[in-house]
């Protein structure tokens, strides 16, 4: 892996560099892969571009980014647990420091008592911190498959601290065994709110799998039983926006979904075409069984001239398998993956790998089209000295035109995936993005319906993608709060309705939010904010100042009208310079609307990606590597629990002022049973 990034801020990576308990140069040097460029009397100007790159991998490893290095270097050196016992270990610490022989770690069973120790102590200081939280607590969640085979549930929280920051947290990663169903998960989410006395739980951010349906359900019955909450489960629940996208572009790419199918049958009940909706059936499925049949190593890739004659499927609807060039991109990307002697041929021409497509991640796709552009020439070159094992799978003109086309097509769903996942991604986003990318897609559907410029195949493969994406946001009607979202974004309010939608959407979009206004948020008590801290004076206040000030009216009144959602949504949107979470969150806004500024950093809080557990599985998946397949789900859980506390600065590091990791097995016990033997390593 090679990349790099211009130099924008030395002293911004001085000082993470510096906040290291390690020296970061042990493991990397500097390079500048770019020429040195000079002034006048060759005098340097700058050193351009900069990599870091790693001195201890035996193939070679760069970046030119700190924070990538970093990562990169801390996940490269984690060790066993057992690692403590070894003596070679213990010789490395007392090399570097021969005065902490008595203070070091020699059993297991002492480092998972230190890790069970830490996870009491922060658990309740975490407890603590939800508790005087600023808004609802939201939740997302998904299930995951560790390395070992055991099915665990990740369990994440978001929210707004009493300071007004955005607040993440994993809150849970239990085993799910045996069971995977709604009800099953729903019983987990209870266990874990219910460990951090949860009261205010707000909404549920997942992907579409319909157990999601089943288990917020469960969830329901089981807060209204215990704690007397009401909790929606409909109205509660937000799909995962990357997950969207997944759909659509996987049926956009593949036809092969069954959120595709399900989509276009349902456009096509009107119709009463029952022929053309068994045909489309038939052709999805026996797409499948076609894209499944394993490529034998070292063969030449079928024509696709050939592949079609025998399969007859209808390439209007076989999606990458009725676009020519798609095809021959895969056979050739699968060819160059089936030899080691095809690869060294390709390292040699071209000297970048294409990569894989597959059938789960339409990103894939993205990439390798990405890289086949980015060195065309080189392709084309080494295709013309394989042109005979390769046969019909050389690109042509109208083949590399069509990839360009298609890869113009996929760029901003790229960047719309990036964009949602960021870390002050919002569900206001939601909607928006959905919107700009129906439009993308419309634009591009009349643009493939020109007489002059009409590709059949094309245009299919963007139909089954606006199926999905439409499907989804028809959906989007159930959940007030992806209008509301909008309604209370300062740059958008009414306005953006009015602009983008339909007339006839106007009433029920606002009828929503004003519904969650006025049943949650008119009613309550304003609570006083604490004084502005008074600038200090530029001159020595006179004997008339002091009468003024004696004088004056104590108590400012608050406008009532403005703590309004009608006036602000109808007032005209404004330019900000922070995100909408942030800019609600500025004391002036909760002045001026102490009740509706309450309603915003409640929904705005709310994720639009279940992000956040995906990053908990990348963690645990490292965690539970090939080398440590025998540590339990409790062990591998709280040990997730205390990297992704480090991170989210929950827990603050000795060097910056916090108590660190303590290494006294006794502080902030809980009591909670430790398992210890020797098959958790």
């Amino acid at each position: 892996m090679a990349s790099s990034s211009l130099i924008n801020s030395t002293s911004a990576q001085l000082t993470a560099i510096e906040r290291l308990g390690w020296d970061f140069y042990s493991f990397f040097r500097v390079e500048y892969p770019e020429k040195n460029k000079t002034q006048i009397g060759r005098v340097r100007k700058s050193h351009g571009r900069r990599e870091y790159v790693y001195l201890h991998c035996s193939t070679r490893w760069s970046n030119g980014y700190t924070s990538n290095a970093i990562t990169h270097a801390q996940n490269r050196h984690r060790q066993l647990i057992q690692a403590i016992t070894w003596d070679e270990m213990k010789s490395l610490a007392l090399a570097c420091n021969p005065a902490i022989e008595d203070c070091l770690i020699t059993s297991r069973d002492q480092a998972m008592k230190i890790i069970n120790a830490n996870y009491g102590l922060y658990a309740s200081q975490l407890r603590d911190l939800i508790q005087g939280s600023q808004s609802m607590i939201h939740i997302s969640t998904d299930l995951w498959t560790s390395p070992h085979c055991h099915a665990m549930l990740a369990v994440c929280a978001q929210w707004v601290d009493y300071n007004y920051a955005l607040r993440k947290a994993l809150l849970g990663l239990p085993e799910c065994p045996f069971c995977y169903s709604g009800e099953a998960q729903g019983a987990l989410i209870m266990e874990v709110l219910r460990n951090f006395d949860i009261l205010r739980v707000g909404y549920h951010t997942g992907d579409n799998a319909t157990s999601n349906n089943t288990c917020l359900e469960a969830l329901s019955e089981k807060l209204k039983a215990e704690l007397q909450i009401d909790f929606n489960p409909k109205r509660r629940r937000i799909r995962c926006i990357g997950h969207i996208i997944n759909l659509s572009l996987q049926s956009f790419l593949l036809a092969r979904s069954k959120e595709s199918l399900t989509a276009a049958l349902n456009a096509t009940i009107s119709d009463e075409s029952v022929d053309m909706v068994d045909h489309f059936a038939a052709t999805l499925a026996e797409t499948i069984s076609q894209q499944e049949e394993p490529v034998l190593q070292g063969k030449r890739p079928k024509s696709t001239a050939k592949a079609s004659q025998k399969t007859g499927v209808d390439e209007d609807y076989t999606g990458w398998q009725g676009i020519p060039a798609l095809q021959k991109l895969h056979n050739l990307a699968v060819w160059l993956r089936s030899s080691s002697l095809h690869s060294d041929s390709r390292r040699d021409v071209v000297g970048l790998s294409l990569g894989i497509d597959n059938a789960t991640r339409w990103s894939s796709w993205y990439k390798v089209i990405d890289n086949a552009i980015r060195k065309k020439v080189q392709i084309n070159q080494f295709l013309l000295e394989h042109d005979r094992e390769l046969e019909d799978t050389v690109l042509s003109g109208s083949d590399w035109d069509l990839l360009a086309k298609t890869h113009a097509f996929l760029e901003p769903f790229a960047s719309a995936t990036l964009y949602a996942e960021g870390k002050c991604s919002s569900v206001s986003q939601s909607l928006f993005l959905i919107d700009a990318l129906l439009f993308h897609y419309e634009s591009a559907k009349v643009q493939q319906s020109h007489p002059g410029s009409m590709d059949t195949r094309m245009l299919h493969a963007i139909e089954m993608g606006w199926f999905v994406l439409d499907k989804y946001y028809t959906m989007t009607e159930d959940v007030l709060v992806y209008a509301a979202a909008l309604l209370l974004d300062p740059s958008k309010r009414l306005a953006y309705i009015q602009q983008n939608w339909p007339r006839d959407w106007h009433k029920t979009a606002i009828a929503g939010a004003r519904g969650i206004w006025i049943t949650e948020y008119q009613g309550l008590a304003i609570s006083k904010e604490p004084d502005r801290s008074a600038p200090l004076p530029s001159k020595k206040d006179g004997q008339l100042s002091f009468l003024f000030r004696s004088i004056e009216v104590k108590q400012k009144a608050i406008s009532i009208d403005s703590d309004n959602l009608d006036s602000f949504i109808n007032a005209l949107p404004l330019e900000i310079d922070s995100t909408r979470l942030e800019w609600w969150s500025r004391l002036e806004q909760r002045a001026q609307y102490p009740r509706l500024s309450r309603m915003a950093i409640d929904i705005l809080s709310i994720p639009s990606e279940s992000a956040e557990p995906e990053r908990a599985f990348s963690g645990a998946r490292r965690t539970a590597s090939w080398d440590r397949l025998r540590i339990t789900c409790k062990n591998l859980e709280k040990v997730e629990y205390i990297g992704n506390w480090l991170r989210e600065g929950l827990i603050a590091p000795s060097g910056e002022g916090g108590l660190g990791l303590v290494c006294n097995p006794l502080a902030g016990d809980d009591g909670a049973p430790i398992d210890v033997g020797l098959q958790d390593y």
